[in-house]
């Protein structure tokens, strides 16, 4: 309340010409004049209000009202706080309780002389002395909490109730001041502006603070409980609309006082004053009651909680990137051992020179070749060279100019054929030590990218939305569900809801309904926990747009135990499906084993977040050095449901189909089976589906029985495609027809449905 200087300041003028105004109520707490704006004047030095201006304004406030008779006793406690206020500048830190003492000490001054124009006993200048003594210590401990923390923190039950009984005097000064009419029309707003911003039952409470000031001014409590009544009927209509609420306040003081006689006296003014409080309320534009709204709910949200969630994320992030590195290191330590292969060139040198250091130096005819200069380099390279091509030499194999000087031919070749060996075996054993590198190198550069995935997401900060939660917590409140925490956070698909519910028994449906209809999204449950007995945490996510069903159907080979096709149908992420069919070499248990281990590893990879073309790699290489020969043909298809669409991955499989309102589009391929190669491309196509769309995919037991692909086109185009479990039955059944019933080898038909959940969900209030 300080002002440092003269120069014009709009905002302190403000403060100023209120704190004036309330000096003058203060002195008209009751009909006569009595000095209890003391309270207010030692109120606002202890604020540190300014030393000169602050007593000016307390002196003229008995002047405006003609008090002269009191300019006597207000002296001294003029006189003595602005010495106060001095001092403390100097020395102390001031307290409330020193105030309320200075302020008990400065009114002797009245004690003594009372009010010159108007005798008064000296009982009851002992009682109003005690009473702004008390006011005092109150309108330090109100203002203090006004001032300072204002709409950014919340109140404690000391501070709440000190500007409750400030709030009740104001109104009580106003009427003896002014006309009780105008407080009514204040407090009728106030009431409206409370049921409007806060929750149910603050209005209430706060309206008996307002229906004591007239309470105490007509010495009749039914004030208050009319302004409680208003209340509770202003927080009921509320909901509906604030213009019915304002209208049935109106309408409910005239009613109960009609009915009832609640007010002694009951005028046309009355309902004026009424209704202008309603019109003052109904007149504010809804933004700026939003805006108001928002500023008094800050200081309830666990900014603390929220901040805290953002922190550890970036920790995570950063914990998550800095593994990411680790696994790139790993990744290129693996590559750069495959650089250092042996050579078939280096091969070739080193079976030379040994050749001629272990075979050659020890003949007893060395010497004698080495005059000659045979066996001559060209011959030697040329035997190597036929020795690497065969992979073994013979005599026939020999040069002439080898044979004809050479006395022990036979152990130049049983020292090639050594080396050779030995190269091979090197080589062999370098080819699955490298296949080993490079498949834990191959790992390792996916786990580098998932972790560099994961710390990009969990980096990114959460954005909360306080007006959103605010709306779902009164309309689950309406709905009948109790919430003692409520979270909002994210956007667009990423959009989550966190709720802790105080009720064990509830309909989830309902729950949902209320959710959706209040955040206009498609949400779905995604986690549930209890807390406690009474307590339970659920999350909510938002639905991706569509969402899919699927059919399988599979008879195994006549004379088999197990049917060797596998499939899977599974979300590997909330907007990601995977739908595979895997077909084993042969039929039977063997079979099944080897589809069934692929599916496995591919469903286990892809939900892990590794990319396709390393999967599928990866699994290839597996099935690739198993020493049996395990062969699988393979049918993948990852269904996007934000945008419906899918991309599909065949390896050795026969034609799918995509079966939808625009026709049938065949999916085929020409790659070989998995474990064939250890280098595989597979083909890859991508398609846009649509609402309703049926992808079909089959094992070569179905396409072989129909023979050929547009007999199944034909075929398809006479059964009708909605029902995904249907199409696969029917399909199998037809193939066994093609057959006379024989099954010559395993069959499976695996049907997925595509549609929208768009109008999925309706309002449930």
């Amino acid at each position: 309340m300080r002002l440092k200087s003269f120069s014009p300041d709009y905002i302190s003028v403000f403060k100023y010409l209120a704190l004036f105004s309330v000096f003058v109520l203060f002195l008209k707490l009751e009909s006569t004049a009595y000095p209890y704006s003391i309270a207010i004047y030692a109120c606002a030095m202890a604020l540190n209000a300014n030393i000169i201006i602050t007593p000016i304004l307390f002196i003229s406030s008995f002047l405006a009202l003609g008090e002269f008779g009191l300019l006597a006793a207000a002296g001294i406690p003029a006189a003595l706080f602005m010495l106060i206020s001095f001092l403390y500048k100097k020395f102390s830190v001031k307290s409330r309780l020193e105030y309320a003492l200075y302020a008990a000490v400065s009114l002797t001054g009245y004690i003594v002389l009372g009010n010159t124009s108007i005798p008064s006993l000296l009982e009851k200048r002992l009682l109003v002395s005690l009473l702004i003594t008390i006011l005092t210590f109150v309108s330090i401990i109100g203002f203090s909490a006004i001032t300072k923390k204002g709409l950014k923190f919340k109140l404690s039950y000391e501070e709440f109730t000190t500007v409750a009984i400030l709030v009740s005097l104001l109104g009580l000064g106003l009427s003896n001041t002014v006309t009780p009419l105008l407080w009514k029309s204040i407090s009728v707003a106030l009431i409206l502006f409370s049921a409007y911003i806060y929750k149910t039952g603050i209005s209430s409470l706060f309206s008996c603070a307002l229906g004591l000031s007239l309470a105490l001014y007509y010495g009749n409590l039914n004030f208050v409980a009319m302004f409680i009544l208003l209340a509770l009927v202003a927080e009921g209509f509320m909901p509906v609309s604030r213009f019915l609420s304002a209208l049935a306040v109106i309408f409910c003081e005239y009613l109960v006082q009609v009915v009832f006689k609640v007010y002694a006296d009951y005028y046309l003014t009355d309902i004026i004053f009424t209704a202008s409080g309603a019109l003052i309320f109904c007149a504010v534009p809804k933004k700026a009651l939003k805006h108001l709204k928002d500023r008094l709910y800050s200081f309830r949200e666990k900014q603390l909680v929220r901040q805290s969630i953002n922190r550890n994320r970036l920790l995570l992030s950063n914990r998550l990137y800095e593994l990411s590195e680790v696994f790139s290191e790993i990744y290129s330590a693996f590559k750069s051992f495959e650089e250092n292969k042996v050579s078939e060139d280096s091969a070739r040198e080193h079976i030379k020179k040994t050749i001629a250091g272990s075979v050659c130096e020890n003949c007893n005819n060395f010497q004698n070749c080495r005059e000659k200069k045979v066996p001559k380099i060209a011959d030697m390279d040329r035997v190597i060279n036929i020795g690497f091509a065969k992979g073994k030499l013979s005599l026939i194999d020999l040069p002439k100019g080898i044979t004809d000087h050479c006395l022990h031919p036979s152990d130049i070749i049983y020292g090639i054929n050594k080396l050779l060996s030995e190269y091979r075996a090197l080589i062999l054993e370098e080819a699955n030590v490298n296949s080993g590198r490079s498949l834990i190198a191959s790992e390792a550069v996916g786990i580098s990218d998932i972790l560099k995935n994961l710390a990009l997401e969990s980096g990114s900060q959460l954005k909360y939305q306080s007006r959103a939660e605010r709306y779902l917590s009164e309309s689950l409140f309406k709905n009948g569900f109790t919430v003692s925490e409520l979270l909002i956070y994210g956007e667009e698909e990423n959009l989550s809801v966190g709720l802790i519910l105080l009720m064990k028994e509830f309909s989830l449906e309902r729950l949902n309904a209320v959710i959706n209809a209040s955040l206009n999204a498609d949400m779905s449950l995604c986690d549930k926990s209890d807390i406690s007995e009474e307590k339970v945490y659920l999350s909510f996510r938002r639905s991706p747009a569509y969402d899919a069903v699927f059919g399988v159907s599979s008879v195994k080979k006549d004379g088999s135990i197990k049917c060797g096709d596998t499939h899977s149908v599974s979300r590997i992420k909330e907007d990601k499906f995977l739908v595979a069919l895997s077909d084993g070499m042969g039929s039977g248990e063997k079979a099944e084993k080897i589809s069934g281990a692929s599916l496995s590893l591919i469903e286990s990879f892809y939900k892990a977040g590794l990319k396709s073309n390393l999967i599928l790699n990866t699994v290839n290489k597996l099935l690739a050095i198993n020493t049996e020969e395990t062969f699988t043909a393979l049918d993948v298809s990852i269904i996007d449901l934000n945008d419906c669409s899918a991309d599909f991955i065949k390896y050795g499989s026969p034609i799918g189909f995509i079966i939808g309102k625009s026709g049938i589009k065949i999916i085929e391929g020409n790659s070989l089976p998995l474990g064939i190669l250890e280098e595989l491309k597979p083909s890859v196509c991508h398609a846009n589906l649509s609402d309703g769309d049926i992808v079909l995919f089959l094992t070569d037991g179905v396409t072989d029985a129909f023979g050929s692909s547009s007999e199944i086109v034909e075929y398809l185009r006479t059964v009708p495609a909605f029902n995904p479990q249907t199409l696969a039955d029917d399909v199998i059944k037809k193939a066994l027809e093609y057959t006379d019933g024989k099954k010559n080898d395993d069959m499976t038909a695996l049907s997925v449905r595509i549609f929208s959940r768009k109008n999925k969900y309706k309002s449930a209030i």
